[in-house]
């Protein structure tokens, strides 16, 4: 077992209503949203990021994304190794909890996210305004979904990402069942490849025809 993953087996015995979910220590209950702890290495031996980490799952993705999340213990690494993990996992659940593991309890689904993320309004990045459309979909806000996508240039995405989302965006106009259908399955992925089905209350149920 990882240095990362032992000591965030030894937090989650001091953290109630968290879950290890592979290399995430997550929240629950799972709607939607991760929410959890993880650990980055860095170039220094021994030494990890510690992450509070927050991502929709109905995303089109193959990995953890971090652009929602942040940096705890002041950003600056953590020491972990086999002689002293009992203490270090003392010492970093103390500074999960309470204010970073009460936010994260507070971020429980979509519309929640978009308050997370309220203070990007502004972004144009692409990567943001389509997890922002995805993030109205799935709040029921299909029309200003619609919206952020159109002011996306679609064809300058990526391959990957314009091979999922271009034929979304046709299906919200023509065939809602057939969208909400594509979403049901980013997310089963997502949670399928985290290792988070124990974590789950629900199964996805994004918006379909809903505007």
């Amino acid at each position: 077992m990882s240095i990362q993953r032992a000591t965030l087996r030894l937090i989650q015995r001091k953290l109630r209503g968290t879950q290890l979910c592979k290399d995430v220590l997550v929240v629950l209950p799972t709607e939607h949203i991760l929410r959890g702890f993880l650990f980055e290495r860095t170039t220094v031996k021994e030494m990890y990021y510690l992450w509070r980490v927050i991502m929709p799952l109905y995303l089109p993705t193959n990995t953890i994304i971090l652009d929602y999340s942040k940096r705890i213990s002041d950003g600056e690494p953590v020491h972990l190794t086999r002689s002293k993990l009992s203490e270090a996992a003392e010492r970093i659940a103390a500074s999960m909890s309470p204010g970073h593991l009460s936010y994260l309890r507070k971020v429980k689904g979509p519309k929640e996210f978009l308050e997370h993320v309220n203070w990007m309004a502004g972004n144009t990045m692409v990567n943001f305004r389509m997890d922002l459309a995805l993030t109205h979909y799935m709040v029921g806000n299909v029309h200003e979904c619609i919206k952020v996508f159109e002011s996306i240039s679609l064809e300058d995405l990526p391959p990957k990402l314009h091979n999922h989302v271009v034929p979304f965006v046709t299906e919200l106009r023509t065939s809602p069942e057939d969208a909400a259908s594509r979403v049901q399955l980013w997310e089963r992925d997502n949670i399928e490849r985290l290792g988070l089905g124990d974590a789950v209350v629900n199964a996805p149920t994004p918006a379909s025809s809903r505007s």
